[in-house]
């Protein structure tokens, strides 16, 4: 039997010969089957488009278009269509061209009923899951990667199509443009989401010893490597044979991302990072832009972290004064987005800070004590590090850019526990 999903599976079958196409919808609805048939490829190709949940089932032979031509026209609609080829026994050679040109597999006529529908159920296993996976990546962009501009839809194309390979990555960005949410987006997305994210700081933790067992402790999840030119070349060198005869062999349980603060390609130069993990690395490699580069994104952003800070805070969205629209919209953002979702969160609860300034100032009266509301939101703030570094105050610290003891501190007055923040084993 077909397997359930919510949009309805449909074989769409194409043959000139009306008496064929009444044999294969009689025997596809027999086997439970949604089966739409026509002999005309034009109208078979106007039924599909990119999110089309079926498969197309083609005699190659057509006096319109061959299935060849409208196997490459289906390809242009959506390459990861599957389509099915019938074939009579002397178009063998042909058959097998047109695997090689994409098509999913091919049939000899007369067609054997089991084998017809144990083809069907493969690429129905496959195509739902292609589904699956592009509606779970467009959920995760709605939810992480707002914005419209044409430089975040490159990206977002970009994390599509590595999201669907395991490859190794290397991201690249300014503080504050977002490369760790890119790298943790990327591990929700890939077949290692059921397993631990790890961020090691080559910086905090230099000695191969460290890396090692942070690599031990990752298993089959995702571990993201920050500061990479901190290793000595010694232990570079030992990471990038690690990783290479993971690759040969084909032995990688989890997947590595590294990331950069600074250009890799300076630091090759400077001899900082080693040429041969440099190319390992960007082989699949993503370079964030600025948000000074995405200026159409700032304000819909600031609208949506103000939305997002007054629902975690459970407070009414303030209204936003044009004249800060303004001021908005002309800053250089050298702090990038997490400048900005500060200020986002900032006005949430009543107080307005200027971009590059330190001078804060009152909105209208906050409904509730204003020593309350500043209080959550440091408090937010701290509980997102300090998930985001799995309970290690050391890293959590850096991360926000103030003195360990003092985080401690703020942790003690928030009643925040480092133990809550760590990975359950």
């Amino acid at each position: 039997m077909p397997i359930e999903n919510s949009t309805p599976f449909t074989v769409l079958l194409v043959d000139d010969d009306e008496d064929v196409l009444t044999a294969y919808r009689h025997l596809l609805q027999l086997s439970g089957y949604s089966a739409k048939g026509t002999h005309s490829p034009s109208k078979a190709l106007a039924l599909l488009n990119d999110n089309w949940n079926g498969v197309v089932v083609s005699d190659i032979y057509m006096p319109a278009m061959n299935g060849m031509d409208l196997l490459n026209e289906v390809k242009k609609i959506d390459p990861e269509i599957p389509v099915i080829m019938i074939t009579g026994h002397g178009d063998i050679p042909l058959a097998v061209e047109a695997v090689k040109r994409g098509a999913f597999d091919f049939l000899e006529k007369p067609l054997d009923s089991a084998q017809f529908i144990q083809l069907l159920k493969r690429a129905q296993q496959i195509r739902q899951g292609i589904i699956e996976q592009r509606e779970a990546i467009s959920s995760t962009f709605k939810e992480h990667l707002f914005g419209t501009s044409e430089q975040i839809n490159q990206i977002r194309q970009q994390l599509s199509q590595i999201a669907r390979i395991d490859k190794d990555v290397m991201i690249e960005g300014q503080i504050g443009t977002g490369r760790h949410l890119v790298a943790s987006v990327l591990h929700s997305l890939s077949q290692h989401k059921n397993n631990s994210l790890i961020i090691h700081d080559c910086k905090e933790y230099p000695s191969l010893t460290e890396l090692e067992a942070s690599i031990a402790k990752v298993q089959n999840g995702t571990l993201v490597l920050r500061s990479l030119t901190q290793l000595s070349h010694e232990h570079q060198r030992w990471l990038c044979t690690r990783l290479l005869d993971q690759e040969r062999l084909n032995t990688k349980s989890h997947r590595t991302i590294c990331i950069f603060d600074t250009n890799p390609d300076d630091e090759v130069k400077t001899g900082a990072l080693l040429p041969e993990l440099y190319y390992y690395f960007s082989q699949a490699r993503i370079q964030l832009p600025t948000l000074a580069e995405r200026k159409s994104d700032i304000i819909p952003l600031f609208r949506n972290f103000l939305s997002q800070s007054c629902k975690r805070f459970d407070i009414p969205i303030p209204k936003i004064d044009l004249n800060y629209i303004e001021i908005l919209k002309r800053h250089h953002w050298p702090g990038n987005i997490r400048e900005l979702r500060n200020l986002a969160e900032l006005y949430a609860v009543g107080i307005i800070k200027l971009p590059g300034e330190e001078t804060l100032k009152l909105v209208q009266a906050p409904e509730a004590p204003l020593d309350e509301l500043v209080d959550a939101y440091e408090k937010q703030v701290i509980e997102n590090i300090l998930y985001l570094c799995s309970g290690r105050v050391t890293d959590a610290a850096n991360y926000l850019g103030i003195p360990r003891k003092k985080l401690y501190l703020r942790m003690k007055k928030l009643n925040l526990e480092k133990d809550k923040f760590k990975p359950r084993s």
